[in-house]
């Protein structure tokens, strides 16, 4: 699905149409693989930039004076001539030499959230499963991908279920998808006494099956009612309140709560969600149940898949009703790693496995961070390095200053291996990855590149594009890919060729809508790696 994150700035700027400043470049397309546009409005360079509050976030010109696209003159791919992006100067607003006394409150800017992640509900499809083989499943997102300052859980959150799954997800094994149309965007989402009020596209209801129509209501009010301040929901389509949703008449109370459609598991998983790296040691484990006997087995496995706790809960109902279960696993592992927790029922006739939930989850030694200690610790065998996929032979760039390109053949060699040590070596105490919050880059690279959203593909690859430099007073910032520099109706044929296969054509129509180059984009400055960043 596609969205347009420049008209979504324009929409929440208090800045005149005419006033205000060009589509910033590097919006991210690829944060978690999607083809979509993610929330967040900054530029992550840290050349010359100017600050904008917009909906409580902050976003970052860049100052795009004085930049100079550089040839790749030695490449098999398309050679540019250099060429100069000149300044567009400020307009300049005439200022009465007198003015009426005007007394203006003081806003307090939104308080940023200190979270690591959301959830958003998906469908996951498991044939192996008991009874239906689609169901709803929560599904974590890390903040760390993010270029904005998180201040609204709820509509983040719901961003993140517009925005669909990643490509990983939809092939995974089971495959994870989702009932809401392409397209459908958030007009307005606003929280009082318990109530979420959210205003949604037209596209939410587009006519569909029966089954499509449950499961994207199913999924919209999981999402939101995961928080605790909300206990329901109020839909509206196009500002219009729905009391009867799609075209099989679903009626929806006022509000919508939590109910068991068939798209709801015999056991539910609710914590930790599916792929959380928010887990912890020990790890609590959390959910809803409609079993015999109300009885859920657990086990808690490692990467290998052996078996590192057993044991049983009992649901606070069961047998023909739903009830809360909740438990917490002691468990002992030497490295951070991606484990799984597994939940079922034994069935009364034979004692086999029945209605088997299983969640992947990120593992970590007693008493470590689980987001910090993620790093460096992943087993070749459990991906494989999307670095390797891109041209291994690193093309020479003579035009760069020896410092520049000693670091630059650095990056590409442990991008290619997916050496994470080295990376993590190459970055300073500046280095930007994200806007997300707190974090560590590594940890956030190699979460992606077990969802198969290629990371490393991207950092190796667009190290073999043609590059820019962009002056910010006396300092020189080389940036990769040179599409980044400038408005996309800038951008020459040949650079524009120079990233494929990087980018196909759905990505190009989506430069062209937004004005620029969107993608992962890389900056050195002076012998220092400055970011490698994907965010808007």
């Amino acid at each position: 699905m596609r969205q347009d994150p420049f008209e979504h700035m324009q929409r929440n700027n208090p800045v005149a149409p005419e006033e205000a400043p060009s589509a910033p470049m590097g919006v991210a397309d690829r944060i978690v693989g999607s083809r979509a546009t993610w929330p967040g409005w900054v530029i992550a360079t840290a050349a010359a930039v100017a600050v904008v509050v917009i909906g409580g976030g902050t976003m970052l010109l860049m100052n795009r004076a004085d930049t100079t696209v550089v040839a790749n003159t030695t490449s098999s791919l398309p050679a540019v001539a250099s060429s100069s992006v000149a300044s567009t100067p400020l307009t300049t607003v005439p200022v009465a030499t007198t003015a009426p006394s005007v007394t203006v409150p003081a806003v307090e800017p939104p308080t940023p959230v200190d979270a690591g992640e959301v959830i958003a509900y998906f469908i996951i499809d498991d044939p192996n499963a008991t009874g239906s083989s689609q169901t709803l499943v929560p599904v974590a997102r890390s903040l760390a991908v993010l270029s904005t300052i998180v201040t609204d859980l709820p509509r983040t959150a719901v961003e993140f279920l517009l925005l669909g799954p990643t490509p990983g997800e939809n092939e995974s094994i089971p495959a994870i998808t989702s009932a809401v149309p392409d397209g459908t965007r958030l007009l307005d989402l606003s929280v009082s006494d318990g109530v979420a009020t959210i205003d949604l596209s037209s596209e939410f209801a587009a006519g569909s099956g029966s089954f499509s129509e449950i499961a994207r209501l199913d999924q919209l009010i999981y999402t939101l009612t995961r928080f605790e301040e909300i206990d329901g929901v109020r839909l509206k389509i196009d500002g219009v309140p729905v009391e009867v949703f799609g075209g099989h008449g679903i009626v929806l109370d006022d509000p919508v709560i939590r109910t068991e459609y068939d798209l709801v598991p015999a056991i539910l998983i609710e914590s930790p969600a599916y792929m959380s790296v928010a887990g912890g040691n020990p790890l609590n484990v959390s959910g809803t149940a409609n079993v015999f006997e109300a009885s859920v087995s657990l086990a808690l496995t490692d990467s290998d898949g052996l078996i590192i706790w057993k044991g049983f809960t009992t649901a606070t109902c069961g047998t023909g009703c739903r009830g809360e279960w909740a438990v917490q696993i002691p468990y002992s592992v030497e490295t951070a790693q991606m484990g799984s927790i597994i939940a079922w029922e034994e069935s009364a006739q034979d004692g086999s496995q029945i209605n088997v939930r299983e969640h992947p989850v990120w593992l970590t030694p007693l008493g470590d961070s689980p987001v910090e200690t993620t790093a460096t610790t992943l087993s070749p065998d459990e991906y494989v390095c999307s670095g390797e996929s891109v041209e291994q032979t690193l093309l020479e760039q003579p035009e760069l200053p020896a410092e520049v390109a000693t670091l630059r053949a650095a990056i590409f060699a442990a991008a290619v291996s997916c050496d994470w040590e080295a990376l993590r070596a190459l970055q300073d105490e500046s280095f930007m990855f994200s806007f997300g919050g707190p974090g560590d880059a590594i940890a956030t690279w190699q979460e992606l590149e077990l969802l198969d959203e290629q990371p490393m593909r991207y950092l190796a690859g667009l190290l073999n594009r043609p590059f820019a430099v962009q002056a910010a007073g006396d300092i020189d910032y080389h940036v990769w890919p040179s599409a980044f520099a400038t408005e996309w109706s800038a951008v020459s044929s040949a650079d524009r060729e120079a990233l494929r296969p990087l980018y196909d054509e759905d990505d190009f129509a989506g430069f062209s809508d937004f004005g620029g180059y969107f993608g992962y984009r890389i900056g050195i400055v002076d012998g220092t790696w400055s970011y490698f960043v994907a965010g808007d």
